[in-house]
């Protein structure tokens, strides 16, 4: 699991994916790879 690699507890991991939602919303590359993965994950 991803947040065993980065040793985080889930909790950890889905509020640094959420930051990162929020900081990179205006960019293309983020939103072209965000795209690739189903809409549910990891929220």
């Amino acid at each position: 699991m991803v947040s065993n690699v980065l040793e985080m507890d889930q909790r950890e991991l889905i509020a640094l994916l959420k930051t990162f939602r929020k900081k990179y919303a205006d960019d293309a590359e983020y939103a072209r790879l965000r795209a690739a993965l189903p809409k549910s994950w990891p929220f």
